[in-house]
């Protein structure tokens, strides 16, 4: 079974494009609920093929029944930063395996050049 990952490396792994394995990167984000790399992959498929590029207000929800995580993610805001393509998600976590309140989190990423989006 894979190892549980914190919250904080979601982001990192979503919208840096990072390779599946986690990294702490430093965001300074907490959270409550501990998501898989199985987690992780759902979720940047998601964002990757629902969610960039598509018009504010577009939206997906993920689950994985393996880890009983699950959330929702809506894209809130387009704007252009130093002339880069950019983007503010918003994103809820929950799971059933604890009594925990779904956690919200907003990020802003850039499209760059090499078609990576990297957090602002």
């Amino acid at each position: 079974m894979p190892m549980p990952i914190r919250a904080t490396v979601l982001f990192a792994a979503v919208l840096a494009a990072l390779p599946a394995r986690a990294q702490f990167l430093g965001f300074g984000f907490e959270s409550n609920i501990e998501l898989t790399k199985r987690d992780l992959e759902i979720i940047r498929t998601a964002v990757n093929g629902q969610i960039h590029g598509k018009p504010v207000g577009a939206n997906t929800s993920w689950s994985n029944p393996e880890s009983g995580n699950f959330g929702k993610i809506k894209l809130l805001k387009k704007f252009t930063n130093d002339g880069r393509h950019c983007e503010t998600v918003g994103y809820t976590l929950a799971t059933k395996r604890m009594a925990v309140s779904p956690e919200h989190f907003m990020l802003s990423s850039c499209l760059q050049p090499d078609g990576r989006w990297l957090i602002m």
